[in-house]
């Protein structure tokens, strides 16, 4: 676990309001979008999907704000995109990188808020999971980087 922080990243993105309970109708299809579109108006793609939870409060009933963004190259826009883009803003964190099936990112969860808890540190209310490596058929093959917002 490491305290990070992230400098502005440059994302192509697509944002919702949604509950745990309904987030899995967003899973492959909107990063497969998210890069079909990038590449159809050539931009260069310079990082792994993100997935940012804002107002998440892990109860499947909550409704929190989604972004899943992919980080590009800042660009003209687009007048075809179905995507906007925007820079993320610099984010302070606590970090810790999963490796393996996303059944351990609870547990992952649950050592960072212990060690923000641990700290001076309050949770600022946006997560963010970057899909290093997803490997559909080998979950074991997994790489994940979690990151808790912290003031």
């Amino acid at each position: 676990m490491q305290l990070k922080i992230i400098q502005p990243i440059h994302v192509l993105y697509f944002e919702t309001e949604t509950t745990l309970n309904d987030i899995f109708q967003y899973v492959r299809l909107v990063a497969r979008r998210l890069y079909r579109d990038a590449v159809q108006h050539d931009m260069e793609i310079t990082g792994p999907v993100y997935w940012i939870y804002e107002g998440a409060d892990g109860n499947p009933d909550t409704v929190f704000k989604l972004t899943i963004a992919l980080p590009v190259s800042p660009a003209a826009p687009a007048s075809s995109s179905e995507f906007e883009q925007k820079l993320l803003e610099p984010y302070k964190c606590i970090s810790h990188e999963l490796q393996g099936d996303w059944n351990g990112l609870g547990n992952v969860y649950g050592e960072i808020f212990a060690k923000i808890g641990e700290g001076n540190h309050a949770p600022s209310g946006q997560n963010r999971e970057i899909y290093i490596n997803m490997d559909f058929q080998n979950p074991a093959g997994n790489t994940t980087e979690v990151q808790v917002g912290i003031f």
